[in-house]
């Protein structure tokens, strides 16, 4: 019983040092209502006459805000010298139109970003020749693909954020790769182009005697430039953005094989590119860990990420083969048609943000990204999909 009466004792008393008038406390944390936008601290100092708040500063959730920003006020503050918006406010309502200095709360910041991508191409058909092996009872055709490795690829944004989360920013990302594939004849094989050309001869067969030969190689290009806006829209712990805009791409894809017959050299060549525009849009939720504080300057945090980006283009798409067999003969093919073609991408990861004391957040992450060009062929063909999957690291500023 002595126990119990002592724990209530103690109990009674942190609930009387609790309710003390706002006026004795050297600070007071106001809660707001959606905690992903910060901590509000109301400061305040005494005198012998009465109690003045003469501080109000915000842990921001974003670089853009400023130590200065809307405030909640406690219910019991009647009186006092309050540098702040001159209303009162019940504690926990939010005040739309703080008293803040033009120049420090109207502005527009810097978002900049710059990621190395390391993906791997994959194709529907990537194959790079056809093997016949006509030396048994039966003939056994063996198909050899190109093989692909993972690269490295640019992507950079750039552009204007106010302090309200709307942006226009400009990205851009390219990537480049190539294979080569070939083989020699041991006997009786024969060796043809991956895929029939739109030639009158429909591509090249090479080898039919030992030491005959066969060499493929292929080269790919691609790039995206975005113009887009977006918005940032917090729901309670979940920060989102969304946005859309214009999109340029372009798709460049070439396949070279040459060889010899019988001894007599033969070769192919085949090209094809897509050149489009059209529109892009996307979305992209961060879930924060609470592992680390993201709210208060001089701080860090980590969070989940993930972000999908459709866009659907419209533009045209131009073929060119030259087939050279043995004769010599020479045929020639060249076609242009409109084409339409769609992209889709990926990206799931983390991200560490870490706010400077100038205000300014920097993050960094690491994601595993996917992008489907749907349409875009492969190095032989201009029919079937490409895929680029891999991962990224990105280094970016929000200032």
């Amino acid at each position: 019983m002595r126990t119990n009466g002592f724990v209530g004792l103690i109990i009674a008393g942190i609930c009387c040092l609790t309710i003390q008038p706002l006026y004795s406390q050297s600070d007071f944390a106001v809660e707001p209502s959606n905690e992903s936008e910060g901590v509000f601290r109301i400061s305040n100092a005494t005198n012998d006459y009465e109690p003045a708040i003469d501080a109000v500063s915000f842990a921001p959730s974003s670089p853009r805000t400023s130590d200065l920003s809307p405030v909640a006020m406690p219910e019991n503050y009647n009186h006092g010298e309050y540098y702040g918006p001159v209303e009162e406010y019940t504690q926990g309502d939010w005040i739309e139109d703080p008293y803040l200095e033009d120049s420090t709360y109207e502005r527009l910041g810097i978002v900049a970003g710059a990621a190395a991508v390391f993906v791997k191409p994959g194709f529907d058909t990537d194959t790079a020749f056809f093997t016949e092996d006509q030396t048994g009872m039966t003939t056994i055709t063996t198909s050899n693909d190109f093989p692909y490795n993972y690269q490295s690829a640019p992507r950079i944004n750039l552009g204007l954020i106010d302090n309200e989360g709307l942006s226009a920013q400009v990205r851009w990302f390219q990537f480049e790769d190539n294979s080569n594939n070939g083989a020699t004849s041991p006997s009786n094989f024969i060796f043809y182009n991956a895929l029939p050309t739109k030639t009158s001869i429909g591509g090249i067969s090479a080898g039919g005697m030992a030491g005959d030969t066969i060499a493929t190689a292929s080269n790919m290009k691609l790039y995206t430039i975005d113009l887009d806006l977006s918005q940032e829209l917090n729901f309670e712990r979940w920060q989102t953005t969304f946005g859309g805009g214009y999109r340029h791409a372009s798709v460049s894809q070439s396949y070279h094989a040459e060889g010899t017959a019988s001894g007599a050299a033969v070769s192919s060549d085949v090209g094809h590119r897509f050149d489009g525009n059209g529109l892009v849009i996307f979305g992209e939720a961060r879930r924060p860990l609470s592992l680390f504080d993201r709210r208060t300057k001089g701080s860090s945090s980590l969070s989940l990420i993930s972000s999908l980006k459709y866009s659907a283009l419209w533009g045209k798409s131009k073929y060119s083969a030259e087939d050279q067999t043995t004769g010599p003969l020479v045929a020639v093919a060249q076609t242009d048609s409109k084409k339409s073609l769609s992209i889709a991408e990926v990206q799931v990861g983390m991200q560490a943000d870490f706010v400077l004391q100038t205000g300014a957040l920097v993050w960094v992450r690491a994601a595993w990204d996917g992008m489907w060009w749907n349409g875009a062929g492969s190095a032989a063909s201009e029919s079937g999909d490409l895929s680029l999957l891999g991962g990224s690291i990105s280094l970016g500023m929000d200032w």
